[in-house]
């Protein structure tokens, strides 16, 4: 999984909230799962530590 930083402040990664949103651990800026843009293939994922990011879409070459 690759971890997604904060466009807003660049420093740190979003974290998933109770209320389902994602807060970036540095300047509390929220985004939901709509606000994600990614490639044909890319996924979105949290960790077990609740961190958000994307899992790559698989290489069949």
């Amino acid at each position: 999984m690759i971890t997604i930083i904060c466009s807003e402040c660049g420093k740190a990664p979003f974290g998933v909230t109770a209320s389902g949103l994602f807060r970036c651990d540095c300047c509390a800026s929220e985004i939901t799962e709509r606000d994600l843009f990614l490639e044909p293939g890319e996924v979105w994922a949290v960790d077990s530590a609740g961190t958000l990011g994307y899992i790559p879409a698989p290489d069949y070459s």
